[in-house]
C-alpha cells in the first residue's frame, strides 16, 4: 500500500468576524446549505457550522473569537490565521507521521489529543504559516 492512501479528504474551516453573515453569504454565493443547525453562542454567533452541497462538507466556519490564542501565540506572522485545512485520517501512525513532520521548524500548538469526537487529533501551524487541522474521527 502506498502512504497517504488513507486521507478520507481535505476540508476547510474559517474563522471569521459576523459568522451569520458570512454563512448566508456563503450559502448564496456557493449554493450551500446548512447540515443540521449551528451551534450558537449565548450572543448568537456561531461555534460551529457545517454548509454542505450535495450532502458532503463544503466549508465548516466559526466566530472568529473561537480562533484560540494558544494556537497562534507563535504564529510566524503578525496577521492571524482565519481559515484552517482539516485533513482526516483513517489511522492514527499516518496522523502522527503527518504532525511530526508540519511541526518540523513549525509550531505544535498544544500537541496530539483527543477530543469526543476524535480517536486521535491536534492543531499544527507549519512553517509556512499554514494552519492545519489533522483528525481521526470518532466514527
Amino acid at each position: 500500500m502506498q502512504m497517504w492512501q488513507k486521507i478520507s479528504r481535505i476540508g476547510s474551516h474559517v474563522y471569521v468576524k459576523n459568522s451569520i453573515e458570512a454563512t448566508e453569504l456563503y450559502k448564496k454565493a456557493f449554493g450551500l446549505e446548512m447540515k443540521g443547525e449551528p451551534t450558537l453562542d449565548a450572543d448568537g454567533n456561531v461555534w460551529y457550522c457545517v454548509l454542505q452541497k450535495n450532502n458532503e462538507e463544503y466549508i465548516t466556519i466559526s466566530e472568529d473569537k473561537y480562533l484560540p490564542e494558544m494556537l497562534i501565540k507563535e504564529y510566524p506572522t503578525e496577521t492571524k490565521p482565519v481559515m484552517l485545512f482539516e485533513v482526516e485520517f483513517e489511522n492514527e501512525d499516518e496522523l502522527k507521521m503527518a504532525f511530526e513532520l508540519l511541526s518540523k521548524d513549525g509550531n505544535p500548538c498544544a500537541g496530539l489529543k483527543i477530543e469526543p469526537w476524535s480517536k486521535l487529533s491536534c492543531d499544527v501551524i507549519d512553517k509556512f504559516g499554514v494552519f492545519w487541522y489533522l483528525i481521526v474521527w470518532n466514527r
